[in-house]
């Protein structure tokens, strides 16, 4: 990886690492994605990008699910399908002004 996609990932999980908190999803989650779906993972919850098709949100949840619930069964194929496009936008929220404010002064 060249030093600058390298700094490029990095400035990435420092925006969304407070999302990943209010969220409840371990950072190893985060880290075990490949580097696209982290890129996908900005745009949504930092860009508000919703321009995603129903499956690549579903995908990209599975993919962010807590290892525990993961292990627990609570999720899975037929848990994610229960869950509407509406439902996979809200979690996929970007933080509001006010939950990035804690953040703010540390860079």
């Amino acid at each position: 990886m060249k030093m600058s996609k390298h700094g490029d990932m990095e400035a990435i999980e420092r925006q969304i690492r407070l999302w990943l908190k209010k969220m409840k999803i371990p950072r190893q989650n985060y880290v075990n994605l490949p580097s696209s779906d982290k890129v996908l993972l900005h745009n949504l919850v930092c860009a508000r990008t919703f321009s995603l098709s129903d499956a690549q949100l579903r995908t990209l949840y599975q993919n962010l699910v807590p290892g525990k619930r993961r292990a627990a069964g609570e999720v899975g194929p037929a848990a994610i399908d229960l869950l509407t496009n509406e439902e996979l936008k809200k979690f996929f929220m970007p933080l509001t002004p006010g939950e990035k404010l804690p953040d703010l002064y540390k860079y």
